[in-house]
């Protein structure tokens, strides 16, 4: 479970920073269309972020399998700093102190946060019967949703850091009601292929996926991973158990106690959130950008116009002479 777990965050993160790195690349007029995912399907590096992705799910889900929610939540959450890593090598921009130390905070308050909020058992939302699990479901996959929209909205119109942090905080919600359809779709997988055709949760879970993937790579275009990277780490989670708890009837293992705890491990995320984005250096220009910002080229003097005699009586009477004749 240890080995599983730990392999899936160093998957996550290493495909994240991937996806990062060539998501800036992409033209900032692409983003939060499906455009942007067509220019970043012909990169092979790209794809090689996907596939990591792919492979830290497969380890995920080796992970739960054979180990309690809670804990394998909580190493998973360490894909944060591997990805930080990640970037602040191939950046080459050394990180600040407290850059780190909001960094380690941010995922230890995550982990604490799950743990404090995992369901007891399994059995998380067994009391509902199939149409109601499957009601509940598109209600919260629906909130998320449309909170996700609403913020993407919103960062699509805005600049700088607060268009990070708006998108970012867009694709969490997406991957939050990825989530919550990939649930509804979990329990109705089992009753057959009738009930998988004709349930809504299969067309959801394509178009939540494809919304999902497009939202994060919008994010992670405008060049801030360490805004981007955390606050999607930290929204996505927080979400799905909000929707667990609030909407599915998911009662997690801790009383009042557990949930003044998990309600500070929420405030200190925030914080270590807010730190990072303030620390956050600004995006990197393009070479040609930065050397023409350095040295700019010198304006050229305007060239002196030709010198032209004026012209005399004398120069015009040969050709009045011709006209006359």
């Amino acid at each position: 479970m240890i080995v599983s777990a730990l392999a899936a965050a160093a998957l996550y993160g290493a495909g994240a920073a991937i996806e990062q790195r060539q998501a800036a690349a992409a033209p900032q007029s692409a983003a939060g269309r499906p455009r942007l995912l067509l220019l970043l399907a012909r990169q092979p590096l790209w794809l090689a972020g996907i596939a990591a992705q792919i492979g830290g799910f497969a380890a995920h889900a080796v992970a739960l399998r054979s180990g309690p929610l809670a804990t394998v939540q909580m190493l998973v959450a360490g894909e944060l700093v591997v990805a930080v890593v990640i970037v602040r090598c191939w950046s080459g921009r050394p990180l600040s102190r407290a850059s780190w130390a909001a960094a380690l905070t941010v995922v230890a308050a995550i982990a604490a946060f799950l743990v404090l909020t995992s369901p007891t058992g399994h059995g998380h939302a067994s009391a509902l019967s199939h149409h109601a699990l499957g009601a509940a479901a598109a209600l919260g996959a629906g909130a998320a949703g449309a909170g996700a929209v609403a913020s993407a909205v919103a960062g699509l119109r805005s600049q700088g850091r607060r268009r990070a942090v708006l998108l970012a905080v867009a694709a969490g919600l997406a991957d939050s009601c990825s989530a919550v359809v990939t649930l509804a779709f979990s329990h109705v997988a089992s009753q057959g292929l009738v009930a998988v055709v004709t349930s809504w949760s299969i067309y959801a879970l394509v178009v939540s996926g494809a919304g999902n993937v497009l939202l994060t790579q919008s994010a992670y275009q405008t060049g801030r991973p360490m805004i981007t990277l955390p606050i999607i780490s930290a929204v996505a989670p927080v979400a799905s158990v909000a929707i667990g708890i609030g909407i599915l009837g998911e009662t997690p293992r801790t009383g009042v106690l557990g949930g003044v705890a998990a309600a500070a491990a929420v405030l200190i995320t925030s914080i270590a959130l807010a730190c990072l984005a303030r620390l956050a250096p600004p995006p990197e220009a393009p070479e040609g950008v930065e050397a023409s910002a350095r040295s700019p080229l010198p304006v050229p003097p305007p060239a002196p116009e030709p010198d032209v005699e004026p012209e005399t009586d004398q120069d015009l009477e040969p050709v009045l002479a011709g006209c006359h004749s």
